[in-house]
Parts: C-alpha cells; structure tokens; sequence
C-alpha cells in the first residue's frame, strides 16, 4: 500500500514542473536539497550524485512507514523482519561503497588497520552495524506500539481524547526522529567505511 501511494504521489508531484517553481515544486525542491544537504555535509561533494538518490528514497520510505501509525494502522517498521532487510540493504550500500572507492584490496586491507590483530573484530563491526541500524528502528517503533495500545486498554472510554499527545509524540515526533537516525547513521557508517 505504501509503494502504491508513493507512486501515485510521484506521479502527481512531478508532472508539469517548471523554471520558476509552484508551491507543490517549492516543497518537493525543499526535500531534495534536504537530503542533498545531509548528504554533501558529511560525505562530500562527490558522493552527490550516486548517494543522494539512495538516501532520498530510503528516507521518504521509512517515513511512510513510520507515519501509518496516524491514520491507525500500525508501523510496518514494529516488525523486525521489515527493519532487518532496510539495514541489509544499507549494509550492501555502505561496504559496496566502500569497495567502489577504495578498490577491493584497500577495501580487504581496512580489516587488518590499524594492526593485524584486529581483524577478528573488525570483521565482528561488520556484523554489528546492520545490526545496530535493525534493532534501533525496530525497538523503538515497536516500545510505541505496545505503549499505545496499553494506554488503550487502560483508558477504555476515556481513550478518544487522552492519547492524542502520545500519538504525536510516537506516530509522529518518534517515527521522524528514527527516520533521521536510520539515515544519518547509513550515511556515517559509509564515511567510517570508506575512510577506513
């Protein structure tokens, strides 16, 4: 459902765009030179073109699915399945990345800085930063979800207007901050990755 509004959203948003920008064209423009702001700041200039598009992409579909909470369906992002395969595809990103620049003998050559005895656990930090990017978005989505719901139980009749400030603070303020966190960390690691 989410793929389908996101096409239809692109479709719509980008049909007619023009020199001098409309308001529908001033916030799309805004969003793009959001993401090529972060982008560009922490990685450079060179990554703009390759980068950005991934980082856009990855970015508005975790706030989809972050956002559904809204309209009264739950994140898809509670389900670890959902968050492990988004921190697959990150890691594919980052050590693809990091092989794209350095060549694959200084990309194999990174296991072994800053001394040889540290290639058990560099080879561990491979592991773990998927894993930090799965459990972080996944934990922090799904701790809403319960604490909703049990404020829903709880409350019983009282319900229709008590949880309106939870419901901004984790379907909205929570699901935008862990977007943020998602990509600002694919986007650290990379760097970490490549320099390394």
């Amino acid at each position: 459902l989410i793929m389908v509004v996101l096409t239809v959203l692109v479709l719509l948003l980008t049909r007619n765009l023009e020199k001098v920008p409309s308001k529908r064209q001033t916030v799309i423009e805004m969003i793009v030179n959001l993401f090529n702001g972060l982008v560009v700041s922490n990685l450079g200039e060179s990554y703009k073109k390759n980068f950005v598009p991934f980082i856009g992409t990855l970015g508005i579909f975790i706030v989809f699915m972050n956002l559904t909470g809204l309209i009264g369906l739950p994140p898809s992002t509670k389900d670890i399945n959902v968050t492990l395969m988004l921190a697959l595809i990150s890691a594919v990103v980052i050590n693809g990345t990091a092989i794209a620049r350095n060549g694959l003998g200084g990309y194999l050559h990174g296991f072994v800085k800053p001394y040889a005895f540290m290639l058990p656990m560099n080879i561990i930090e491979k592991f773990t930063v998927p894993l930090s990017l799965c459990l972080r978005l996944f934990i922090n989505l799904l701790v809403g979800v319960i604490f909703i719901e049990l404020t829903y139980m709880a409350l019983g009749y009282f319900a229709l207007i008590i949880p309106v400030p939870l419901h901004f603070f984790f379907d909205l303020f929570v699901a935008l901050i862990q977007t943020y966190v998602f990509i600002m960390l694919t986007i650290v690691f990379t760097k970490t990755s490549v320099e390394e």
